[in-house]
């Protein structure tokens, strides 16, 4: 385990890494044959993004591809900063993409956390996350491209298996990385949030699903995985099997 900054980046496999930060998470997949970034935080975390590659000795230009969840603010800003600035490929699943690219918005806006800024945590979170926008809420990835799929599997170093988990967004996917036995579930269901006064295994507050019945209901898609290790994109790594992560996030739900 190392610390750089602010972001806590934990091995939890031989090739699996995990970045870790107050706000978001991304993950590392670092091999020989490449490098391979799950998601990849705010725009406004760029310096964090940089610090965890440094932290298993890499650079942004060794990233040879990132793989998004979903295309939210806070899983597409090192993405769109990679893509520009190296031209990384970045790949979501097809249903995704026009959300990462920005064709149409699946994201809660001002408005709507502002009603609920009354809840516990919701002010402050809020008040956080405005400057790591960096004011790319609308602004997406133009460049994403479809999965490259082999075999059913994403062809990028690690060829995780790509799970469809909707409800959050339209395309909204899972990574199982079978060869190390690690689940990358992005927002499918977290661990904890800024918002959340729940600790473990939940569905993110309902506000900040485009569809919440479809999103619950898809969370069997991960029972596929035999993965003992789960890494939400909010909270702490889950140790063990996804399947009472997944009933516990159920019998949890939502914290407002």
């Amino acid at each position: 385990m190392t610390r750089a900054v602010t972001v806590r980046v934990d091995r939890m496999s031989e090739r699996l890494w995990f970045a870790h930060t107050e706000h978001v998470n991304w993950v590392l997949y670092v091999a020989s044959e490449g490098v391979t970034l799950i998601d990849s935080g705010y725009a406004g975390q760029r310096d964090l993004l940089t610090a965890s590659l440094g932290a298993v000795g890499c650079r942004p230009e060794d990233v040879t591809a990132v793989l998004l969840t979903h295309g939210h603010a806070d899983h597409i800003g090192g993405a769109a900063w990679l893509a520009d600035e190296f031209g990384t490929p970045v790949h979501a699943a097809a249903a995704e993409l026009p959300n990462v690219r920005r064709e149409v918005l699946q994201q809660a806006g001002t408005a709507e956390v502002m009603r609920n800024a009354w809840r516990p945590g919701v002010a402050g979170w809020g008040a956080a996350i405005v400057p790591l926008l960096q004011f790319r809420v609308g602004l997406g990835v133009p460049s994403a491209t479809e999965l490259p799929l082999v075999d059913g599997h994403v062809a990028v170093p690690g060829r995780p298996r790509p799970i469809v988990v909707e409800g959050h967004t339209t395309g909204h996917t899972a990574y199982d990385f079978e060869g190390e036995g690690v689940l990358v579930v992005g927002d499918a269901l977290v661990t904890g949030h800024g918002t959340s006064t729940v600790a473990g295994p939940q569905l993110l507050p309902s506000v900040f699903h485009h569809d919440l019945e479809r999103a619950r209901a898809s969370l069997k898609e991960l029972r596929s995985s035999g993965a003992g290790v789960v890494l939400p994109g909010h909270g702490a790594a889950w140790i063990g099997p996804v399947g009472p992560a997944i009933e516990l996030a159920l019998d949890a739900g939502c914290a407002w």
